[in-house]
């Protein structure tokens, strides 16, 4: 197996093969840079395409996994399959890194599949070089060439949605925590330990106010069945709020 060089890629797609609608200023060393097209998926909110306007980007959303669809087709004969990396400077910004391969005879558009790992949004011009592709030649050609269609082909990218399970219909299984400690689960250590403690907090802050309303209301029934005097009872009810007023205070610091 050899793998192609930029002068032999250049041939190949000045022929018009294994590179189409490609451009040969995008060749470097032993491989070829493909651009992003005007076609894109955002598979965490659906299945289907979602083109791009002239003059518009690609807008990949914090945390979306996304399929970017390259200008370039590939076209691969039966002795030549080929390699697709991300470049760094996606990693860079946030995406994923990416390494995947096309089959010999694959023939189309190929999709990059990419997960924004980052907390910003992020634009992605047409054209932008999004993945670098290497070429390798085969001693001889396979038997079963690829066939098939993936899913800017069909119009839906194939998700085996079967697979995907929702937090009810796993809730019984014994590997599976509560809703909120699986939550927990997905955020930074120091960003859960934050919510934990506003949440200890709030818990008794309603405790100091439901107890604040019971001796209110206490001290309003001495009042009124003439247990206690009016100053009494006033007297009682100032310093039950500053025992829940003194609560609070401490738990704040404590927070």
């Amino acid at each position: 197996m050899t793998t192609l060089t930029d002068n032999e890629i250049a041939v190949e797609m000045n022929a018009g093969r294994l590179v189409k609608n490609g451009n040969t200023n995008q060749l470097a060393g032993a491989c070829y840079e493909l651009r992003l097209g005007n076609i894109y998926y955002d598979l965490t909110e659906s299945d289907k395409p979602i083109p791009v306007k002239q003059g518009e980007s690609v807008l990949i959303k914090p945390g979306h996994r996304v399929v970017l669809i390259t200008l370039e087709e590939l076209e691969l004969p039966a002795d030549i399959f080929a390699r697709v990396v991300s470049k760094g400077s996606l990693f860079s910004i946030g995406l994923s890194p990416v390494a995947t391969y096309a089959d010999p005879g694959f023939q189309g558009n190929l999709g990059i599949v990419t997960q924004n790992i980052s907390d910003k949004y992020i634009q992605l011009p047409i054209r932008e070089p999004i993945a670098k592709i290497d070429f390798t030649k085969l001693v001889g050609q396979v038997n079963k060439i690829y066939h098939g269609q993936h899913g800017f082909s069909t119009q839906i990218w194939p998700i085996k949605h079967q697979l995907q399970k929702t937090y009810s219909e796993v809730a019984g299984d014994s590997r599976v925590g509560s809703e909120k400690e699986e939550a927990y689960k997905l955020l930074p250590r120091a960003t859960s330990e934050v919510l934990r403690r506003i949440e200890r907090r709030q818990r008794t802050i309603d405790i100091c106010i439901f107890a604040a309303v019971i001796l209110n209301v206490i001290a309003l029934g001495l009042i009124s069945s003439g247990v206690l005097e009016t100053v009494a009872g006033v007297i009682g009810n100032l310093v039950a709020d500053a025992i829940v007023a003194l609560l609070v205070i401490i738990v704040r610091r404590k927070g």
